[in-house]
């Protein structure tokens, strides 16, 4: 679970031309970040895990909120990054 002022890291792996490759990325990335419950695939989208169904559900809900988010700060021109904005 994050707070306000915790930082949310989402790792970002690099694509692959079948899904059954992304194994050993995916992994690394687990493994690298423990706390995440999402992992980005470049040009490809999101994969999202939680202890139950509507778990994982709230979680893809909530990242899909805040990628929102940012991509209308970006828009505007506003920091998303809370010690840029300082």
């Amino acid at each position: 679970m994050h707070n306000y002022h915790d930082t949310l890291r989402i790792p970002i792996i690099e694509n692959t031309p079948f899904e059954e490759d992304l194994t050993e990325g995916l992994e690394r990335a687990i493994n690298a970040n423990p706390d995440t419950y999402a992992v980005l695939v470049r040009r490809h989208g999101i994969y999202v895990w939680g202890d139950t169904p509507a778990k994982a559900k709230t979680q893809c809900e909530s990242l899909d909120w805040l990628f929102q988010l940012a991509v209308e700060m970006h828009k505007l021109g506003l920091p998303w990054d809370i010690n840029k904005a300082k």
